[in-house]
């Protein structure tokens, strides 16, 4: 083992890393409140829902049901049928409601993803003071807009994003959909990201709820400003800390649920358009990230398993136990916020390893500008080393 700590780092810093860690996540858990648990607002501003739909057609008609039972009298939804081949805009056809519009999607313009896209022409037609993104595959409890509201007028914020309850049903699903939603509560420092308004290396958004101020929205741009980025609400969120306007993200997974993929399959291919995305295609900045996600989570089972076949029990074997425990606690700890399968804790080994499997094909397709997503190939990106 003192090679590996030589060329790496030894167990006692990984150790150390994974207990920041581990109070990032403790402190990101007070930081994150629940919708429902701010003071009822004083007004009651017209918000327009804005759902963009591509073959939508399991989902559509739940979601948006949930969107127009909403407990909240000033506001419309918005669903653009972005050239859907399923049976997507014969059943928001047969939806009907005085809240409700839909539009028809226009063609594709070069260099933009097809979301982004949706996204900017559903935009143009609001006229909320406030818009709210979500997807066609997302249930909304009927209170969702109304504390979202509270929790917009209580903190004064330009955008307000959410966390939504990940539903994970298959062994193939459990293994993909929560790593996300655990790299978010457990990495990035809240703290930190609110006392630095301008610093987009802190920043987090979700395009399953992204409340924005319309005037703000416009201001930054909109979705033009990101159009071909696979990762457009990251890039919102990055644009409104950027130009110096409030966000806050707050835990919705009691009032917001879907189930984002419905196997591994799908898993694969959806995270696939987005993982290297993330990273703002810097090649060494991922691999690195990617690296290191590797060496934390293995390093300490491997070296565990090494002391007890070699009956050595030094404070090498304590750190090793020390880190397995910490990591075990975050998975533990992010499966209680947000409403995942107790025994999560348990896979983490298997997730990170699927993670970085996917996070090199995500890095590979896009190299070779082969990623597609809903029948449509993604622009190809301009990669960096750092």
């Amino acid at each position: 083992m003192k090679i590996f700590s030589f060329v790496f780092v030894d167990l006692l810093r990984i150790m150390i890393f994974l207990l920041v860690q581990v109070l990032i996540a403790i402190t990101n858990a007070f930081l994150i409140k629940r919708l429902g648990k701010f003071p009822k607002a004083k007004r009651q501003p017209k918000i327009s829902i804005l759902v963009p739909a591509r073959n939508e057609e399991k989902t559509i008609k739940n979601c948006i049901n949930s969107l127009l039972q909403q407990n909240y009298d000033n506001f419309e939804v918005i669903v653009l049928d972005d050239n859907s081949i399923d049976q997507t805009k014969e059943i928001l056809k047969n939806i009907q409601s005085r809240h409700l519009r839909i539009i028809e999607g226009k063609p594709l313009p070069a260099n933009w993803t097809g979301k982004s896209w949706a996204c900017q022409q559903l935009a143009s037609e609001a006229s909320g003071e406030l818009i709210f993104f979500t997807d066609a595959d997302t249930i909304h409890h009927p209170s969702t807009i109304a504390y979202a509201v509270d929790a917009m007028e209580a903190n004064k914020v330009d955008l307000l994003t959410a966390i939504v309850r990940n539903e994970v049903v298959t062994f193939g699903e459990m293994i993909t959909i929560p790593f996300p939603t655990y790299s978010i509560f457990t990495f990035l420092p809240l703290v930190v990201a609110y006392t630095l308004p301008k610093s987009t290396a802190f920043s987090a958004a979700n395009g399953k709820f992204m409340f924005f101020r319309k005037k703000v929205y416009e201001q930054i741009g909109g979705h033009a400003a990101i159009r071909n980025n696979a990762v457009e609400d990251i890039e919102l969120g990055k644009l409104i800390k950027k130009n110096g306007y409030r966000w806050r993200l707050v835990d919705a997974s009691r009032l917001v649920y879907c189930r984002m993929y419905q196997n591994f399959s799908e898993a694969l291919q959806g995270f696939t358009k987005n993982y290297f995305a993330l990273f703002g295609y810097q090649l060494l900045v991922a691999l690195f990230v990617w690296l290191w996600l590797a060496l934390i989570t293995w390093y300490p089972l491997v070296a565990i398993t090494i002391h007890i076949i070699a009956n050595r029990y030094n404070d090498q074997f304590c750190y090793a136990v020390g880190s397995i425990i910490a990591t075990s606690f975050l998975w533990l700890l992010t499966s209680l916020k947000f409403s995942f399968p107790i025994y999560l804790f348990l896979l983490y080994p298997v997730i990170i390893t699927i993670t970085l499997f996917i996070g090199l094909r995500s890095m590979t397709m896009t190299i070779l500008g082969r990623t597609i997503w809903k029948g449509r190939q993604l622009p190809k990106k301009k990669i960096r080393l750092i």
